[in-house]
């Protein structure tokens, strides 16, 4: 049987919909992501979003931005690709777990607790912002991306909470398109069920 505190977790996850989409990008609750990834019980995978792996597969690392890691699977993934990256996430539970596998693997990880609205993305600074699971692309996030991106860098993009049709990928449509999908499938979160999910690999055009 489920505890209480076990159920009322549950019960808040399905009322946000998508775990790691709504709830993250409007609240920036650390509570609530502190319970999260303290559940015991993995709700998502734990290996990296097989999109990210994809999408990097022959280019030269360099730096790496990945907004929401949570508990750093897709920014540890990088780390051993040879990338320098930097991860943030409003949950201190979260990022804890992130350093301490990092430390136990011999990586070279800036893990950070903070909230994206707190943190300064800068200018021509990242190769590759990856983000996954955390909340919806927004029309703004096109230009804050290509400032903060070098010519030619990567944004890679997957969530289950999606928007209409198309909307996404019209905002970026200026970049150069390596891959889009909405499709029903398995999501990296409650993979279990079959759900919509959006997928994007967009290249930053070398000038503007």
């Amino acid at each position: 049987m489920l505890s209480s505190r076990r159920k009322l977790l549950v019960i808040v996850l399905f009322a946000c919909g998508v775990v790691g989409s709504v709830c993250w990008g409007q609240q920036d609750d650390s509570n609530f992501w502190n319970k999260v990834y303290s559940a015991g019980q993995a709700i998502f995978v734990h290996h990296p979003t097989e999109l990210l792996v994809n999408a990097i597969k022959g280019r030269r690392p360099g730096t790496a931005l990945d907004i929401g890691m949570g508990q750093g699977r897709n920014s540890i993934f990088l780390a051993q690709q040879g990338w320098d990256v930097t991860g943030f996430d409003p949950s201190e539970e979260g990022v804890s777990q992130a350093r301490e596998r990092a430390a136990k693997l011999g990586l070279h990880l800036r893990a950070l607790v903070v909230g994206e609205q707190d943190f300064d993305l800068g200018t021509a600074q990242w190769d590759l912002i990856v983000m996954t699971y955390a909340r919806r692309v927004r029309p703004a996030d096109v230009d804050r991306f290509a400032r903060a991106l070098r010519p030619n860098g990567l944004f890679v993009y997957e969530n289950n909470n999606v928007g209409n049709q198309n909307e996404m990928l019209k905002y970026f449509l200026a970049w150069r398109i390596l891959c889009f999908e909405d499709l029903d499938t398995r999501s990296d979160w409650h993979p279990e069920r079959t759900q919509r999910v959006e997928r994007l690999v967009a290249e930053r055009p070398a000038a503007e």
